[in-house]
């Protein structure tokens, strides 16, 4: 065991059996001083001095009181619904979604592009009147009803070989009408004009139909007519279509 000197303090390695169970005198190698140590405490009162000073273990706690079924009595005048031990719900993870993606501003590109598409439209049909009237025979009265297509008739049919014959005091004038255009077009009322020598107009202008009353595309209609109280100072004439000419 080891003891310490009360005087100095030094600390010495001493054995136990040697003190006897009722403790001697021993002295100080170092400063001299003596003093009476008494033996190591038994082992047996040691453990209960510890276990004296120790606690005392607080008694374990009560089971917690379980819940009961409520009556069906009570439970009807709830409601119903009878109490139930209460659970942990499951935990519900919503899943992960996609962010929205932003609305995209459209502007005025769509009417211009509906612009473009009419205004195509338009110059197609406008280049396009003959093949347009070849195949629809109905859009010739739209185009004329538009102001598309009075000038047309004149422009594709072409009026030519013109010749004057006189026969028992008559004069007769033939002619060929000839359509250069790819759809069928009506023939108007056609002008006969007489000149003189100098190029003036001279007698009564005379309007007049053929027989056919439509000529089609690439056809050659020839037509003759009578002109009666032909002017004696005639020396030629003009067909045109339903117009004086100025000269």
């Amino acid at each position: 065991m080891i003891v310490s000197c009360p005087a100095c303090a030094t600390r010495f390695s001493v054995d136990a059996s040697l003190l006897g169970p009722n403790g001697r005198n021993v002295r100080c190698a170092k400063c001299g001083h003596r003093w009476h140590q008494d033996p190591p405490a038994p082992v047996e009162s040691l453990a209960a001095a510890v276990a004296a000073n120790e606690p005392e273990a607080a008694p374990p706690p009560e089971p917690a009181p379980q819940p009961q079924a409520m009556a069906p009595g009570l439970a009807a005048l709830l409601g119903g619904q009878a109490a139930a031990t209460p659970r942990h719900a499951p935990v519900v993870v919503p899943p992960k979604l996609k962010p929205a993606a932003p609305a995209r501003k459209t502007g005025m590109w769509p009417w211009v592009l509906l612009a473009g598409i009419v205004c195509g439209l338009a110059v197609a049909a406008y280049f396009l009147q003959g093949p347009i009237t070849a195949r629809l025979p109905g859009a010739q009265s739209l185009y004329a009803w538009l102001g598309l297509g009075g000038e047309d008739v004149a422009q594709q049919i072409q009026i030519g070989n013109l010749k004057t014959e006189q026969r028992s005091g008559l004069i007769a004038v033939r002619g060929d009408l000839f359509n250069g255009g790819a759809a069928s077009l009506k023939i108007p009322p056609l002008l006969l004009v007489a000149y003189d020598a100098d190029q003036k107009p001279v007698g009564k202008p005379m309007m007049f139909r053929t027989q056919e009353s439509e000529i089609a595309p690439g056809e050659t209609i020839t037509f003759r007519i009578l002109y009666e109280n032909a002017p004696t100072t005639m020396k030629s004439v003009r067909v045109t279509f339903g117009k004086i000419d100025a000269k």
